[in-house]
């Protein structure tokens, strides 16, 4: 039996992280000192300029803003694009990771334990609600004209707070983190208002799939296995997910055992054998031939890299 030895990421190794790729000049925005002594709150931006970066799980939820720029990100068993005038909440409940960063890109982000809301200040139910957003649609909502330049001035209000540390502090940015997820939930019951994809079959079809996706990868690896669960045939499930995604429904399933190998490769202390024992293949050849089909480097030269 392989240990559990997979690295959760947390708001100080974050920290460390980004400072180190910063750039020389410091930003307007954010915490850039390894000063700052929260672990369980930061507040950042992107102008490191990573163009991709590794599947990770945190242990605190990330709030994000995009300013300008693009990239795809990945959250759980969602793919999307993300798009200037949106903000998108990645939540510790799952792996993400993000690709295809363009150059311009800005975010600005804050970063949360629930604890740092919940201690002494507001009841956990009440942080559970805000934090739960619709679960059916990925995370990411547009945002007017108007509620950018507001919420922008809020992220900057949360910045300056964070930097200048004055008297009741840690209350006043607990008091703008609540205000941010009010205004993130303002903007996804619009986004939902204006929404007709949750009158199509298809796409709840294509959602029960892809969240089955996400519970089951480790022991369905075939479409038909994944269309008997569902009650309908392969080749149905194969035309709506094609249709829905504009990917091959096996692909999908592949791209999540894929991911999952990445994360473990990238932030754990297992061997590529007990990987391959972890992720249920056969052997850590057979293993090693799927990761490469993805990668174009075998798991042992891709956990060198790293």
């Amino acid at each position: 039996m392989t240990s559990n030895k997979t690295a959760v990421l947390d708001i100080p190794a974050t920290l460390k992280k980004h400072i180190a790729t910063a750039h020389h000049s410091l930003p307007d925005f954010g915490i850039v000192t390894d000063q700052w002594n929260q672990d369980d709150f930061a507040v950042l931006s992107n102008e490191q300029g990573l163009l991709h970066g590794l599947p990770v799980k945190t242990d605190y939820y990330s709030v994000i803003l995009c300013l300008q720029g693009s990239c795809k990100k990945t959250i759980g068993h969602f793919v999307f694009e993300v798009y200037p005038n949106s903000i998108h909440l990645v939540s510790p409940a799952f792996i993400t990771s993000f690709e295809d960063a363009s150059d311009d890109l800005l975010l600005y982000q804050v970063l949360f334990k629930k604890d740092f809301l919940t201690h002494n200040f507001l009841k956990e139910n009440i942080v559970d609600n805000l934090l739960e957003v619709n679960p059916d649609y990925p995370p990411i909502y547009g945002l007017s004209k108007k509620s950018v330049t507001s919420l922008k001035a809020l992220y900057e209000k949360i910045s300056d707070e964070s930097r200048e540390q004055g008297a009741f502090h840690l209350q006043i940015l607990r008091l703008l983190v609540i205000d941010l997820l009010y205004e993130m939930n303002r903007a996804c019951e619009s986004c939902l208002l204006h929404s007709t994809r949750h009158l199509s079959k298809q796409y709840q079809l294509v959602y029960k799939f892809k969240k089955l996706v996400e519970e089951q990868f480790l022991t369905l690896k075939s479409v038909q296995q994944y269309a008997d669960e569902l009650f309908i045939s392969a080749k149905y499930l194969t035309e709506i997910v094609k249709n829905e995604t504009g990917q091959n429904a096996l692909h999908v399933i592949h791209n999540r055992l894929y991911l999952e190998a990445q994360y473990l490769l990238s932030s754990s202390g297992l061997s590529v054998k007990e990987i391959a024992e972890r992720l249920n293949f056969d052997n850590s050849s057979h293993f090693s031939r799927f990761f490469k089909r993805f990668a174009g480097s075998n798991p042992s030269e891709f956990k060198q890299l790293q």
